[in-house]
């Protein structure tokens, strides 16, 4: 954004709250009635940055017809509802990129939805199967042998609830009834924590999640709740996956010696540094050396991808692998890894220095055909053929310039993702470059969504919406701050979506917005002076991904002198 921030983040909240202040008939004494409220807490793990819709048509979903609240759960899970609204059930919208649950680092990779029936106190999944399904969640009860007022409530007492918790979330949707149906994979999970129990290894579970894999097993997945955790002790390789900035820097390592010094090295030989994490925002940075801040929007115990954080720099992502990427030698791999399955590959497709990261999915079919095709943009699909040969996956992919060989070295694997180094000896695509590839969308999508914020890009790119927009009188509207709370709106950054007015309309992702109700501020970044002004906010509906059109003949002017 190019206003002056302050004039949102201070000025224009603190209009609000001196607007009485030395005007005719004011008392500067007086106080507005206390409403009496309720504390509301929302669990998976505490979930922080959850939206509340109260169900006023008792429908058991968020629609236009029900209210929105416009603060957002805080670090504890908790939130302050009035008795009236818990007269009604209740409905978490947990927010892929934004909501941030405390078993993980990272904010969460998908959306989902949990309800609470009027009158209750916590939203978990076991509040939800009790809405949907209680018969289910009666028998979940007596599978794990816990009272199902333990599953009902806020899961302290119980290691078995948190962690099959835990794992139902991935699980669900949006449309609260689909957890009805996952009931043969919740007995899978509920299976392997009962063979922990009868191993004594339970507690081994307690930083874990269970996961369904895609042939319908379960695994144990080791969460990651604090970057020192999977720092220190351990030497990363790490690399750009862009590639010229590859070309330029080539594979670093590090060693994380301790929890405050380090090793960098690279080419030019070994230095040494100090260096700090910043927990809130998830910064790994130096104090001295070579080494430069990085903001991580991916860990897991052995792969962390994050985005370089040096002003005047590209904010490129950065690849850490616990192993060597110099590696020549591939892991083994098997045609059944990828046959009828689709993998979604992670990379930088930029021809430049310029970060451009970008997501392609690979359908491997099963007679050695190829599908390539980017998500979010569906006129750029590709086909080709596949094979395993030594280990080694090639990837043949077609063209309008003709057929394209890449030779991909597995350098590391997971049951979520596999970390490959391409090579190419065509003239159009020569030389090496790395990317992962997901077992699933929802983990690259939430790497983007967060180096978009971060950076203030837009690298999801796709089918469009448009919406009109009437600034009425108010001419000087040239651009619009969109968000879900009050407050955001007012005081948009990089986390905040802002949409420049073109012909009286704003044209953006369908992808970007979920359904739900947002606040819309209206101002131009480029006022002179000191006399400035914005407009709103406006209360909307977005459905089905559309933000509803906006009418700013009466909204509020606020007045904000710098």
């Amino acid at each position: 954004m190019q206003f002056n921030k302050s004039i949102i983040a201070t000025t224009l909240l603190s209009i609000f709250a001196l607007s009485g202040c030395n005007s005719g008939g004011s008392d500067s004494t007086s106080t507005s009635p206390v409403v009496p409220t309720k504390t509301i807490t929302v669990i998976d793990g505490a979930l922080e940055n959850a939206q509340i819709c109260v169900d006023l048509n008792d429908n058991n979903q968020c629609d236009k017809s029900d209210k929105v609240l416009p603060q957002l759960t805080n670090k504890a899970g908790k939130i302050e509802v009035s008795l009236d609204d818990a007269k009604h059930a209740l409905i978490a919208q947990i927010i892929a990129g934004t909501t941030k649950d405390s078993d993980e680092i990272t904010p969460v990779s998908h959306s989902y939805s949990m309800i609470t029936d009027a009158g209750k106190a916590v939203i978990t999944p076991f509040t939800t199967l009790a809405n949907v399904d209680p018969q289910a969640l009666s028998n979940i009860a007596g599978d794990l042998g816990i009272d199902q007022q333990v599953l009902l409530g806020d899961l302290s007492t119980s290691p078995k609830a948190r962690i099959l918790a835990r794992s139902i979330t991935p699980l669900m949707t949006d449309d609260i009834k689909n957890i009805a149906q996952q009931k043969a994979k919740f007995k899978a999970v509920i299976n392997k924590i009962e063979e922990a129990e009868n191993n004594d290894t339970l507690s081994q579970l307690e930083n874990s999640r269970i996961v369904i894999n895609k042939d319908g097993k379960a695994a144990i997945q080791p969460l990651v709740k604090n970057i020192a955790d999977v720092l220190v002790g351990k030497t990363w390789s790490i690399a750009s996956l862009n590639d010229y900035e590859y070309c330029d820097n080539g594979v670093a390592s590090v060693n994380f010696k301790d929890t405050k010094n380090l090793e960098f090295t690279d080419d030019e030989g070994t230095n040494t540094a100090t260096y700090s994490i910043d927990k809130d925002n998830n910064f790994v940075a130096t104090a001295d050396g070579d080494v430069d801040t990085q903001k991580i929007l991916y860990v897991s115990s052995n792969l962390i991808i994050s985005a370089m954080n040096v002003a005047n720099e590209p904010n490129d992502l950065i690849i850490w692998s616990t192993k060597n990427l110099n590696t020549q030698i591939s892991q083994p791999v098997t045609a059944n890894q990828f046959v009828d399955k689709t993998w979604y590959m992670l990379l930088d497709d930029s021809d430049d220095s310029t970060a451009k990261p970008a997501i392609f999915s690979y359908s491997f079919n099963k007679n050695s055909s190829l599908t390539t095709t980017e998500p979010f943009d569906s006129t750029n699909s590709f086909t080709g053929s596949w094979l395993i040969n030594n280990n080694e996956l090639t990837t043949i992919i077609n063209d309008d310039e003709g057929s394209h060989t890449f030779k991909n070295t597995i350098i590391e694997q997971s049951s979520d993702y596999m970390v490959i180094k391409e090579t190419s000896t065509d003239y159009n695509y020569p030389g090496t470059t790395y990317a992962v590839l997901f077992n699933n969308q929802a983990n690259p999508v939430n790497i983007l969504k967060q180096w978009d914020n971060f950076t203030n890009h837009t690298s999801i790119t796709g089918p469009t919406i448009t919406t009109n927009v009437n600034v009425a009188g108010h001419n000087d509207i040239t651009e619009l701050s969109i968000d879900k709370t009050e407050a955001d709106a007012k005081n948009p950054d990089s986390d905040s979506p802002t949409i420049t007015i073109k012909n009286g309309k704003v044209t953006y992702l369908d992808s970007i917005f979920t359904d739900g109700t947002y606040y819309v501020m209206g101002y131009n970044p480029n006022q002179n002076g000191h006399d400035l002004y914005a407009y709103g906010p406006l209360k909307v509906s977005v459905i089905n991904g559309r933000v509803q059109d906006l009418d700013f003949t009466h909204a509020p002017k606020i007045h904000a002198i710098d």
